[in-house]
């Protein structure tokens, strides 16, 4: 087996396309490392559900001819994994869920997928996530669960736990996610990465397993800021065949100080008694930036109200996905997942409507208070990663599920933290297109806090001598 580098996988992505751009690494050299690491590390964390090794190889030597020849395409070489609730042909889509294990392969790439292939990247596999992507720790019954290379005990977070996962530990050179409540931010807060939701409808939701139309979003998980700007280009575009998508009209990014947003969430948002020192401290560094704060007026209504409004919606939509497999297979339907659908199938049409329009209200207090401020900043999470053997917050998507319910661009990039503790993500909210001025703000913040990628030091036993 080769011999897994961690300084070289622990690089981001945009170091990675350097190396093979100089051609002191070649792309079939890079996925063989990191072909190593899933290899030595799946037993303890447990990130990837499916590997198509010799599909990959394939694509990997294609890249080296490619890059021989003068004809790159800007993503060559690298691999990225992906969600199991997006198609990759010829792999099965599970959808985290027992009921889909034994289906039938995907004959065809999911639209994001097919745009990473088209732009170069290698697919290299499938990678764990929470059963039918509704929660937020990836303890999956089925698959097992995924564990934080940061910590192995802990969670992810979810429900693109294994997306956050791949990308701290190296595993991949960047990784997609979904996210309807905050399931690309959370994991990548809890893992110490950077993840991306876009406006709703700037990347396609075509092939994928749905959760909710109205809340999905595909997003990009990464090592850094900076690779969200190669990334972003590839994915979003207007997919005429999905009715989700959206031509959306992405703005430069800003060169003079922004207005930074900090809402007053009082006793609506319960934090961890650390989350709020450590945001201060972030908020320090965007103000030395140059940006100036701007103090806003707590929610007309808690968060929680209108996280679980939209967990019914999920709830309810799931019953309509999943609907052969509900009437017929049940039992293998976790008892959660079973328990959270049967609840939604005795809600009414008039309760599905009322949780519909508080979401509007939701999206209506987000549209407010970005009205009198260029970006909102919060903590990404309430709280740190937390061991599987805790109960798991119900608070966990209070801070993320604004952008979903208005379908407004959000970034999560790690805080500063001291040596040992776990990460805390920062979320940085803008307006519909903004996502240029959300990456190169926190390119900046990365710059100003002397950020720089590693493989966790809880990964180091795993790589053979």
């Amino acid at each position: 087996m080769t011999r897994a580098d961690p300084r070289l996988l622990g690089e981001d992505m945009t170091a990675h396309l350097a190396r093979l751009d100089r051609g002191g690494l070649g792309c079939v050299e890079l996925l063989e490392q990191q072909l190593a690491a899933i290899a030595a590390s799946q037993p303890t964390l447990n990130a990837y559900l499916a590997i198509d090794e010799s599909g990959a190889r394939l694509a990997a030597a294609d890249s080296d001819a490619r890059r021989k020849a003068g004809r790159a395409r800007p993503l060559e070489g690298v691999p990225i994994a992906i969600k199991d609730n997006l198609d990759v042909a010829g792999m099965v889509t599970t959808a985290g869920m027992a009921t889909r294990r034994d289906g039938a392969d995907a004959d065809a790439d999911s639209t994001a997928v097919a745009r990473l292939r088209e732009a170069g990247a290698v697919i290299i596999g499938k990678l764990n996530m929470h059963e039918a992507a509704l929660g937020a720790d990836n303890n999956n019954p089925h698959f097992g669960a995924c564990h934080n290379p940061q910590r192995p005990g802990f969670t992810p977070g979810g429900s693109s736990g294994g997306s956050g996962a791949a990308v701290a530990a190296g595993l991949c050179s960047a990784a997609l996610g979904t996210d309807s409540m905050g399931s690309v931010r959370i994991p990548a807060s809890y893992c110490g990465v950077v993840g991306l939701k876009p406006s709703w409808g700037a990347i396609s939701t075509r092939g994928s397993v749905a959760l909710s139309h109205r809340l999905d979003h595909v997003g990009p998980l990464a090592r850094s800021a900076r690779d969200l700007r190669r990334l972003l280009p590839v994915l979003a575009g207007f997919d005429a065949a999905s009715a989700q998508s959206r031509a959306i009209a992405m703005l430069p990014a800003s060169t003079g100080p922004l207005r930074m947003g900090v809402v007053d969430f009082g006793e609506t948002v319960q934090y961890a008694d650390d989350v709020g020192t450590e945001f201060a401290h972030a908020l320090e560094v965007l103000l030395d930036l140059g940006h100036r704060r701007v103090d806003l007026a707590g929610p007309a209504f808690a968060p929680g109200q209108s996280r679980r409004a939209g967990l019914l919606l999920c709830e309810a939509e799931l019953l309509v996905e999943h609907r052969h497999d509900w009437q017929h297979q049940r039992e293998h339907f976790s008892p959660l997942l079973a328990k959270l659908m049967s609840y939604a199938e005795g809600r009414s049409a008039v309760d599905l409507v009322d949780a519909s329009r508080l979401l509007d209200q939701a999206q209506v207090q987000l549209q407010q208070w970005l009205a009198a401020c260029d970006v909102l900043v919060t903590p990404t999470t309430p709280q740190r990663a937390f061991d599987f053997a805790d109960a798991v917050p119900a608070n966990q998507a209070d801070l993320t599920g604004y952008a979903n319910f208005a379908g407004n661009p959000a970034l999560s990039v790690p805080m500063p933290v001291a040596e040992g503790e776990l990460p805390l993500g920062l979320q940085m909210i803008g307006r519909i297109g903004d996502e240029l001025r959300l990456i190169a703000l926190a390119e900046a913040f990365q710059h100003a806090t002397r950020w720089s990628p590693q493989v966790p030091a809880a990964c180091q036993s795993w790589w053979l001598s």
